[in-house]
């Protein structure tokens, strides 16, 4: 087959066939003879910063010598962006080669009356058998929702990261923080050492029960342990205080302030590996200096598209789609555009709390906002989406307001109309990888 042949495949999967569950997933990987054994494994779930954490810890063992796979979701314009080796992509030639040995499976799974796994399922058996073949040192599996009854959670893991907890997905995982973080403490299993991020709120409880009861050991990391140093043309500054070390001026790339968060438990969940890997304290280590200095160079160098993205001189794409994640990116604005004059482009799916998300942006005052549908049947209405922005901006500063039926429009229009100001396209992580296509 060709790769546009697999990959037409692979996106057409959602219209045959169901999730499989992780019991009938566990019999294909028999057949495969559990690719997914074969190296350590980090398992990473949460609400928001999945992705960067586990770009963060790719990146800060890479600078270790290691070779590691990473695989997350979604994909921003191609299917190959959910499987790669440190920064390197499965290539197409390679993508196509793996689809067909796990299709030879499917198929003879299918044989003992095994349905055909989702496409969620059969990417993951992809990536599962792909990082075998390479012989990584370590794979990072991000989950794809949830955690409890997510594909990835076939793997025995060295170590587990949950990130943030917030109220998303609630038509799947359920609509109190209780309920969605006992989902994500899914994950979490008998011996494995866990890194969470703890805000003190109704998720902590729930996670901290869980490890007790399967005999997990907890290490949290909360906001008090960091510090914002300075915010440069560049750079954001920062220090962090662990549990073994404190450190001083750290930096990663001028993004978004969020992305403190996500690398403090990156740094973290290096610190327990590597009492996991070599059997020591890091403060007690002789090679302190060479593992700061990894750290330093994993976080300077970390790059993850779409989450506070500039790519265009004063043009700037966010992922965020749920209300935590905008207060995030409000929060961003406030402190690191205050004074300047501001555009958004928003666009966002119909099974969002987009009223929440709208009352967030109502913190901030938007010269124009931009309202676009992104292609696909999840968008919502533009009219819709519009009424909400009304409630909010009609009574507070009179933004203009304008929509338009596709992305590619509204955004040659929005650059038009930038001049000096900033555009700030955010609501979907769709609209970003539309926008990025364009």
């Amino acid at each position: 087959m060709t790769y546009k042949e697999c990959t037409d495949y692979i996106l057409s999967i959602p219209k045959f066939a169901e999730k499989l569950g992780v019991d009938n997933l566990n019999r294909i990987l028999d057949l495969m003879e559990h690719p997914e054994r074969s190296y350590p494994v980090i398992h990473v779930a949460g609400t928001n910063g999945k992705g960067s954490v586990c770009s963060f810890l790719g990146s800060i063992l890479g600078f270790s010598g290691k070779r590691v796979g990473i695989f997350t979701s979604p994909h921003l314009v191609r299917l190959n962006e959910r499987i790669r080796i440190n920064n390197d992509i499965i290539s197409d030639e390679e993508f196509t080669e793996v689809f067909e040995e796990v299709m030879y499976y499917v198929k003879k799974a299918e044989k003992t009356g095994i349905a055909h796994p989702s496409f969620f399922e059969f990417v993951f058996l992809m990536g599962a058998l792909y990082f075998r073949k390479k012989k990584v040192d370590y794979v990072i599996f991000e989950t794809g929702m949830g955690g409890r009854l997510d594909a990835t959670n076939v793997v025995m893991p060295k170590l587990c990261i949950i990130t943030s907890v917030s109220l998303d997905h609630m038509q799947y995982l359920g609509d109190t923080i209780e309920q969605i973080a006992a989902e994500k403490a899914g994950i979490i299993k008998h011996g494995v050492p866990v890194v969470f991020f703890d805000r003190k709120d109704a998720a902590t409880e729930v996670i901290s029960k869980y490890c007790k009861n399967v005999g997990a050991f907890l290490h949290t990391v909360e906001k008090k342990q960091y510090n914002l140093l300075k915010i440069t043309e560049k750079s954001i500054d920062f220090s962090f205080q662990s549990v073994y070390y404190k450190y001083h001026s750290l930096k990663i790339r001028k993004t978004a302030l969020y992305q403190i968060e996500n690398a403090v438990l990156a740094i973290r969940a290096y610190e327990l590996l590597l009492d996991l890997d070599y059997k020591h304290s890091l403060k007690d280590c002789d090679c302190t200096d060479k593992d700061l200095e990894v750290i330093r160079k994993g976080l300077w160098n970390m790059t993850w598209s779409g989450r506070m993205e500039c790519i265009a001189d004063h043009i700037y794409v966010d992922g965020a789609h749920n209300e935590e994640a905008i207060k995030a990116f409000c929060h961003t604005l406030e402190v690191m555009f205050p004074y300047e004059h501001k555009v958004l482009l928003f666009a966002v799916s119909k099974d969002k709390d987009y009223s929440g998300m709208i009352e967030q942006l109502g913190r901030i005052s938007f010269d124009e906002i931009i309202i676009v549908r992104y292609a696909g049947d999840r968008s919502a209405e533009l009219d819709v989406v519009k009424r909400e922005f009304e409630k909010i901006y009609g009574q507070l500063s009179g933004s203009k307001l304008t929509t338009f039926d596709d992305i590619k429009t509204g955004f040659e229009y929005a650059k038009t109309h930038v001049g000096e100001r900033y555009l700030f396209c955010v609501g979907s992580l769709y609209l970003v990888g539309d926008l990025l296509k364009v």
